[in-house]
């Protein structure tokens, strides 16, 4: 990844994690960090289906502003102080069973994600967020730091201080 464009390893990056790290605040203040599969649809947007019973869940139907960040995998990185990474700041979006786009979503993401997708859309706890890119910063290593700008946020900016 030395010599590839910002926007190839960033969209490589995407299309190969199937997971994103989740970043919520509670009721209490206190920040929560879990995770969480994902789809991603369309440019700026994130897919989540998340149960009602983990506190993420009940973190973003409180509180709408979301941090999320999809790292590469530990062991196929070459500098683990430096591994690729994007990191964004979301809106999240309750999507209701009723709204037009609800089964084509869940349709995608069990494509992606499987069996056990199919299976959780059976459960009545678990519910769909559209999650919104605000702002973001991407990561391909050291000296090498982008804050994203522009529509969807597609424009790369050479980060000079962090």
């Amino acid at each position: 990844m030395n010599n590839e464009q910002p926007a190839t390893v960033l969209a490589s990056l995407i299309d190969s994690m199937q997971s994103l790290q989740l970043s919520t605040v509670g009721m209490d203040g206190i920040p929560h960090c879990s995770y969480t599969p994902y789809l991603h649809r369309a440019p700026g947007n994130f897919y989540i289906f998340v149960s009602q019973l983990a506190a993420h869940t009940r973190h973003l139907l409180a509180n709408r502003t979301v941090a999320i960040m999809i790292i590469a995998d530990e062991q196929s990185t070459s500098q683990i102080f430096a591994r690729t990474r994007v990191h964004y700041v979301c809106e999240a979006t309750h999507i209701p069973p009723d709204h037009p786009e609800y089964e084509s979503v869940l349709d995608d993401y069990q494509e992606r994600h499987g069996k056990m997708a199919g299976l959780l859309r059976q459960l009545p706890d678990f519910v769909l967020f559209q999650l919104h890119t605000k702002s973001g910063q991407f990561v391909m290593g050291f000296g090498k730091a982008y804050t994203l700008t522009g529509d969807n946020l597609s424009v790369f900016e050479h980060s000079r201080t962090g």
